[in-house]
Formats: C-alpha cells, structure tokens, sequence
C-alpha cells in the first residue's frame, strides 16, 4: 500500500493560488474555494484507490508573517477542510500531520523518510493539491509503476511535479530545485535508483493553467470520462468556460 501524502496549505486567502486575482477572472475568496475544491479531490483520489492517505500541511511556524492571522490554526484549518470531504470510514483511515522542514524539498525529504525508515512502509508519495486531473486511477497506476522502479515522478508544465512517489530514500537536499523534474531524477540516479514516470498533468496555480483545466474537463464530460467531482462543480458554480475571442481562447465567466 502506497501512502499519499498531500502537502497542503490552510486554505487562507492570498496564500493559495496567489496569481489568480490577477491572471484569471477569479477573486482571492473563490480562488481559495478553488484550491479547497481541488485538494478534496486529491484526499478522494488517494482513499478511493485503497492507498493510505496523509494530509500533510504546514504550519504556522513555516508560513510568511502576512498570512499568518492572529486567531490562525492551520490544523484545525486543514482538518475541518478533511472533515468535510471524508465520510466517517475514511476519516478513521486518514492521517493529518504537520510538515518539518525549512524548504520544500526538507518537508517532502523527512516525510518520505520517515515514512520508508521509520514507519517501514512499502512505498510513499508526495502529491500537489492543485493537480486535479490525478484521478484515483492514476493513483493506482502509479502504485504498479512503484512496484517496478525506486521513483516515480508526475511531470507537469515548466519542469515541475505533481507526483513523486518512492520506495527507496534519496537526498533530497536541492532535490525541488526548479526545474523540480530534473533535480529529483538526477537526485534518484545518484542514488541508484531507476526512475519511471506518469503522463504529464496540469497543475493549477495562474488563469492559463485554470483555462487549460476548464476545457479539459468540459471535453471529458462530452466524452463521457471521469472528471474530480469537487473540481468540476465548482468549476460550475463559478461559472467559468473556455470560448475564442479573436482566435485566441479565453477563460470567461457566464
């Protein structure tokens, strides 16, 4: 069983999808509503494919001063957040626990380590809240995938990852260095280890990445494909498609 860590932050205005006021039609509130929709269909992805689930957020400690409010709990937060996703079965199985570390790739390091050293697990992942098309199936090839090589990496636009699972440790010192792709591989063949990856996916986080996400799911609708329910629906609510304004396409708001 692989467990699926999603590194979340408390869903507060201006610290997620902070571009999106200004690179989409969106306002700071529904981008976090956004970014909450998105993470419930990663929690989703990672129990219904029989993985472990870790929701794994930072804390207060680890977030700059200006989004930190004077009443702020970033764990209550997150878990109120997994409360309301996650039926009673589901929450007894999930794990909520704070990220360590003083950079990205020092958070996802001692969790993954923890995880393969400590806790003696099969196999462990870090997966990014805001790439809504990793589905439960894809969840479940990656866990095949990880049975065959050491690390699994799921490319996204600009050398980023949303996936990164593991079955081995690494150094994971630089190793979310951009561009995030290379420097994890090259970080696994110092180690040894072969590396495979998943398709590429988008990750959401500016208006272009949100445009190519609303005609993604509007074509998989038309053909009948799975789509993350809390994603597209809210994607609904706000009203949001793709049309051509000049030949070009454009993410607007009915």
């Amino acid at each position: 069983m692989t467990v699926v860590g999603v590194t979340i932050d408390p869903p507060r205005e201006g610290l997620v999808l902070p571009k999106f006021p200004g690179t989409s039609p969106l306002t700071a509130p529904e981008a976090t509503s956004l970014y909450e929709a998105m993470a419930a269909d990663a929690f989703l992805a990672a129990v219904e494919s029989g993985g472990e689930l870790l929701v794994n957020y930072r804390s207060d400690d680890d977030i700059p001063d200006e989004h930190v409010p004077t009443d702020a709990d970033a764990e209550a937060e997150v878990r109120a957040l997994v409360d309301a996703v996650l039926d009673d079965e589901q929450r007894e199985d999930a794990r909520v626990e704070v990220q360590v570390g003083s950079s990205k790739a020092a958070r996802v390091g001692n969790t993954v380590s923890h995880l393969l050293e400590r806790e003696g697990v099969t196999s462990a992942a870090a997966v990014e809240p805001d790439a809504p098309l990793f589905l439960r199936k894809d969840v479940d090839s990656a866990a095949m995938k990880l049975r065959r090589s050491p690390v699994v990496l799921g490319p996204a636009a600009d050398g980023d990852v949303y996936f990164a699972g593991f079955t081995s440790p690494i150094d994971f010192t630089g190793a979310y260095d951009v561009p995030q792709v290379e420097s994890l591989t090259a970080r696994a063949l110092d180690a040894g280890h072969d590396v495979d990856f998943l398709p590429r996916s988008i990750r959401v986080r500016t208006g272009d990445d949100l445009r190519s996400l609303v005609a993604e799911l509007s074509a998989r609708r038309a053909a009948g494909r799975l789509v993350p329910a809390h994603t597209a629906a809210r994607v609904d609510e706000l009203g949001l498609r793709v049309v051509a304004e000049d030949g070009d396409p454009t993410l607007v708001r009915e």
